[in-house]
């Protein structure tokens, strides 16, 4: 994950060093970045959401609004198409979990067993928003979808808004910093302290229950 962050770091560092707006082949990359972030189901080492904010930082740099929309398409496409590929790919990683000990570690299957055998039909859309800002939830939001038949119609419908809020989220809050054009190495800085503490954060067993506990249902209603 660390080696991953400094690559993707260094790469946009070099992209920053000019003040030449995006280019299409950066924005393909970027795309693609995020598109196998999100699709690849055991390809979250990728940081996604900090690529997308050092992405929308760089932009708010060039004082460019017209980037800033184009950033917020991008992300929103690459993340929702991402999530279709997740829902059929999931079908297929299902059968191979118990082949696959790599795979099955990196699945949290246990988290995903507890969700599915007590979710809470009514709060789908509150599920699949929480698995487009909650890293550990990406993973289990498409398998989840899959497991309990929700319709892939209503399912895209739902990823793309969840989807557009995360990128709009996300692309808004790096442009609102590269904006303010805070040194290079206090931006870094940030990006890494918010990093080690959502790391830090997502670790805790309290904030898991916590997440678990939104999308499933009460206890009494287990009991029925």
């Amino acid at each position: 994950m660390v080696e991953s962050f400094a690559a993707v770091t260094t790469w946009m560092t070099h992209i920053g060093s000019t003040s030449a707006n995006f280019s299409v082949v950066e924005l393909a990359i970027l795309f693609l970045l995020i598109l196998i972030e999100t699709g690849g189901i055991v390809t979250g080492f990728i940081p996604g959401d900090a690529l997308v904010m050092t992405a929308a930082g760089l932009a708010g740099r060039h004082h460019e609004p017209f980037e800033f929309v184009a950033l917020v398409i991008l992300f929103s496409l690459a993340s929702a198409i991402g999530d279709s590929i997740n829902y059929w790919f999931g079908a297929w990683i299902i059968k191979q979990v118990d082949k696959i000990p790599w795979v099955k570690k990196h699945l949290n299957e246990e988290m995903t067993e507890k969700i599915t055998a007590n979710f809470n039909q009514k709060r789908w859309q509150l599920f699949i928003i929480l698995g487009r800002f909650v890293p550990f939830v990406r993973t289990i939001v498409p398998l989840s979808a899959h497991r309990l038949h929700l319709r892939f119609k209503t399912y895209v419908h739902m990823s793309i808004a969840a989807s557009t809020l995360w990128a709009l989220t996300m692309v808004t809050i790096g442009y609102f910093f590269g904006h303010l054009e805070l040194p290079k190495e206090l931006t870094i800085s940030v990006i890494v302290i918010a990093i080690i503490g959502a790391v830090l954060t997502l670790r805790s067993k309290r904030f898991r229950q916590a997440i678990v506990d939104l999308i499933t249902k009460p206890s009494q209603e287990k009991g029925e």
